[in-house]
């Protein structure tokens, strides 16, 4: 029999996005602060992905079905989230093309964590 979808494995898996993206993030920082290595969009943009995906995985190996479900909902779920944190924080407009990459980043390594989880816990 199928198990039901619950959502408090998504709520744990976006919290968990948010801890894991924070960390690579200060990972980063600290390494363009001691090195010479320029500042990137891109690496935010690639730790973002890597938090979701792991997240995802996670959840997805935790749950042993759905894996595609839970990956999506904890990829959409970070991004408004991540979303919700930028409008209280920051008083600019935003950058429409960081919003639109984000919103396809957050989703697609979500799906790839949950179904890769999913499949390795059968």
């Amino acid at each position: 029999m199928s198990k039901p979808f619950q959502l408090s494995l998504v709520t744990k898996g976006i919290a968990l996005a948010i801890v894991i993206s924070f960390l690579l993030t200060v990972v980063l920082s600290l390494v363009y602060f001691f090195t010479s290595v320029q500042e990137s969009f891109l690496y935010s943009l690639l730790a973002a992905g890597i938090g979701v995906l792991i997240a995802s995985f996670y959840i997805a190996y935790q749950s042993g079905a759905r894996g595609l479900l839970y990956g999506l909902a904890v990829g959409i779920g970070f991004f408004v989230v991540t979303l919700l944190i930028y409008y209280i924080f920051y008083a600019g407009d935003p950058s429409w093309k960081i919003l639109l990459e984000k919103v396809l980043i957050s989703p697609i390594a979500g799906a790839i964590g949950g179904s890769i989880g999913a499949v390795i816990k059968k």
